[in-house]
């Protein structure tokens, strides 16, 4: 990073939330000229403007000025805003946090992208190289408690000696241009997003971003048996192909993880890299996870017993697939981080038990619900639907068969009902399949409401057990 090259630079920055903040005040220390506005008066503008940096709120007209030699968008700001089209036409530079946290940058980057799977794959991969020796940085568009940290802030203060370990979104895939990730791994594709992507087709373009600028001198971490995927890699990079199983693919070099471990395979042959005995990530899809975190980390050489003992030390990210307690002999799980149906189906899949499955908010992509019912069929006892959402979910899986159905009006009510239908030795899981924002801020704080109101049942459990 060459802080000269920012001295006086004329900058705007375009939203004030989490990524851009850290934008904003990274330019400013850097000595750029920056003025950052937003729509809205989030809270994070008050603070950057005690920093000294120009901060317009409820700003919703084009371009302050004219002036600007670089805009950098937040990922919340939709690609067609009239600001970012307006500073196209003006021939101004548009990027994301994410390009210009790569300008900052010492240390080399791992970028992590995918619909689902890629919070937990991202500090995985932070876990194997930090448990073998290495400074790994978790940062980027992770969302969990503790580790929210951007990549920008990461790159401003990074190392040579350290990895940043990114996760990154596809919306801030958008606005890049040099962005290249040493390692880019891509672990999943499904229907997402829809209502800010055109369909999926431009969403998988918009995905493969992640490698375009990638050369031969570094890795391209893919699923080897996701042909839509595949379709839309255009890299220089060298490819290592990961699954949950053996498949037969010509490939150069191949990692997968199933029941017996954790494989390698390459022109010399097959290796076994580690047990997975202590893992405590349930389902096919977290082995997946898992191998696409070892391919991701191959380029470091890990030791066997260090892997092992990172892959027996993981912890499950929280709002995904979270143990929260047991009542009565049935275990409340919180998966608030599930929203999308493909996320719903393998949490489905990864369930031991009869479950009573609570569903429901905004689907952000008109999702066809009616697909799960042969799933609901094994594993569900019942479905709890919350949300804005709840009654054309009913429809769909009422048209498919499903009738097992109850609706509520509130997450309380929800996990309460959901506590009749259950028997002892089953599972009341908050898996939505939606996003949160028709009835809480965020993902999180559903999540935190669940754990709430099943740790007062538990309480109350405890009082009458001891009354």
């Amino acid at each position: 990073m060459n802080g000269a090259q920012w001295q006086d630079k004329h900058i705007l920055v375009v939203g004030i939330g989490r990524s851009g903040y850290d934008a904003a005040r990274v330019l400013h220390a850097l000595g750029a000229r920056v003025t950052a506005c937003d729509s809205g008066s989030p809270p994070l503008a008050e603070q950057l403007a005690s920093l000294g940096v120009n901060t317009l709120v409820g700003w919703e007209a084009g371009l302050p000025t004219k002036n600007y030699e670089l805009v950098v968008t937040s990922p919340g700001v939709p690609a067609d805003s009239p600001i970012l089209q307006e500073a196209i036409q003006e021939g101004i530079p548009v990027w994301s946090e994410v390009e210009l946290a790569y300008h900052l940058s010492r240390a080399p980057v791992i970028g992590v992208t995918g619909t689902n799977g890629k919070s937990t794959t991202a500090a995985l991969i932070a876990h194997i190289l930090s448990t073998a020796g290495y400074r790994a940085v978790l940062c980027g568009n992770i969302a969990a408690e503790g580790m929210e940290r951007t990549l920008t802030d990461a790159a401003f203060l990074s190392q040579p000696e350290e990895i940043l370990v990114a996760e990154v979104s596809s919306f801030q895939l958008e606005w890049v241009h040099e962005f290249r990730p040493h390692v880019g791994v891509w672990t999943t594709l499904s229907p997402d997003h829809l209502n800010r992507h055109s369909s999926l087709e431009e969403y998988g373009r918009t995905k493969a971003r992640l490698f375009l600028r990638q050369t031969e001198a570094d890795f391209a971490v893919v699923p080897g048996d996701d042909a839509l995927i595949l379709s839309f890699m255009q890299t220089r990079a060298k490819y290592i192909y990961f699954s949950h199983k053996d498949i037969n693919i010509n490939a150069q070099r191949m990692v997968w993880c199933d029941t017996n471990g954790v494989h390698f395979k390459n022109e010399e042959g097959v290796r076994h890299l580690a047990s997975i005995e202590g893992y405590q990530l349930r389902g096919e899809h977290n082995r997946r996870n898992l191998a696409a975190a070892v391919a991701a980390c191959l380029a470091w050489n890990i030791a066997s017993e260090r892997l092992e003992e990172a892959i027996s030390t993981f912890r499950p990210l929280p709002h995904r697939m979270e143990w929260v307690a047991e009542v009565d002999g049935v275990q409340y799980v919180n998966n608030s981080m599930c929203t999308n149906l493909q996320a719903v189906a393998e949490s489905l899949k990864a369930t031991p038990a009869p479950v009573v499955l609570i569903m429901g908010g905004v689907d952000k992509s008109s999702s066809p619900f009616q697909n799960l019912v042969p799933l609901l069929q094994q594993k569900a006892r019942g479905v709890v639907l919350i949300g804005e959402d709840a009654q054309r979910i009913e429809s769909q899986l009422r048209e498919a068969g499903w009738e097992h159905i109850v609706r509520c009006d509130s997450l309380q009510e929800a996990v309460l009902r959901a506590r009749n239908l259950a028997y002892a030795g089953d599972w009341v899981m908050l898996s939505p399949g939606c996003a949160s924002f028709d009835m809480f801020t965020s993902f999180q704080e559903r999540g935190e409401a669940f754990r709430r109101i099943v740790r007062r049942l538990e309480e109350r459990n405890e009082r009458d057990a001891t009354s």
